[in-house]
């Protein structure tokens, strides 16, 4: 375990990083009932890169996280007007229609070339474990970015994510597309690496055991951060020893916790009754 200690430093870097910041993003979609908004944005940039992949573009490339950017944007924009569009049709259902028609589209691209498989199996599980120090560095530097707005206008996120359901205003259309803006430049340069499972469970996982424990936003984010670092770490470290995927590791180490946290919320609310 040790001789493999270096080579995974990155990647354990890497998915505290996503723990920090998912932990926060998770706790305004939960808030907002919009579950399947992670899975959406993460597969259209995932589409970029897709893009990017039939038209022989390297992945690591300025040129694929243009193409994955254009589409974010496309997408944070179509989903902070379509709310306010039509009010027959869920916002969840329109989510999951992006998602499903992205998915189909990434897969027609590959249908005819070479490795075409391998690179949605790549896009859905990722490859964590190779992310390189630049690409941590990209990840912090965008984290950083995302995390200081989001700090600066923290109240207002917050109001909008709490009164989602119930209060409905145009002036919302401008922060909700920062919103999705914002979690979608984090979905663009995390992606490739971890892959759009593992974005998904760092988005939802950590944040619903927050809000199994505690009330309050910070202490759920907290917990969050929490229970996300653990998942990591030991996720890395089973898949390490057990020479299994990491992505799918992680994963599963993260649903572990999740339901080990079910009982142990029932024995706090004993504790504190």
């Amino acid at each position: 375990m040790m001789e493999v200690l270096p080579f995974i430093v990155a990647p354990a870097t890497a998915c505290l990083i996503l723990s920090v910041t998912m932990a926060y993003f998770g706790l305004h979609v939960l808030r907002r009932e919009i579950i399947f908004i992670d899975l959406s944005m993460a597969q259209l940039a995932a589409l970029g890169t897709t893009l990017a992949f039939v038209m022989d573009m390297p992945l690591d490339s300025m040129a694929s996280q243009v193409l994955s950017l254009v589409l974010i944007i496309a997408g944070a924009c179509f989903f902070s007007f379509v709310r306010f569009i039509t009010l027959k049709v869920p916002q969840e259902a329109i989510i999951g229609i992006i998602y499903v028609v992205s998915s189909a589209l990434a897969i027609l691209l590959v249908d005819q070339t070479p490795h075409g498989a391998e690179h949605i199996k790549s896009l859905l599980n990722g490859s964590i474990l190779w992310i390189s120090w630049t690409g941590v560095l990209k990840l912090t530097g965008v984290c950083v970015l995302v995390g200081g707005f989001h700090w600066k206008f923290q109240h207002r996120f917050l109001e909008i994510s709490k009164l989602y359901r119930e209060k409905f205003s145009k002036k919302q259309i401008g922060w909700d597309f920062l919103f999705y803006l914002s979690l979608g430049l984090v979905v663009v340069f995390s992606v490739k690496s971890a892959g759009i499972f593992l974005i998904f469970s760092f988005l939802i996982i950590p944040a619903s055991c927050g809000l199994i424990f505690s009330n309050s936003f910070f202490n759920q984010w907290i917990i969050g951060t929490v229970v996300g670092t653990m998942g990591s770490i030991l996720g890395i470290a089973f898949s390490t020893v057990s020479d299994l995927p990491t992505g799918s590791s992680l994963v599963t180490v993260l649903g572990v916790l999740f339901f080990i946290s079910l009982p142990l919320s029932k024995i706090q609310k004993k504790r504190d009754s």
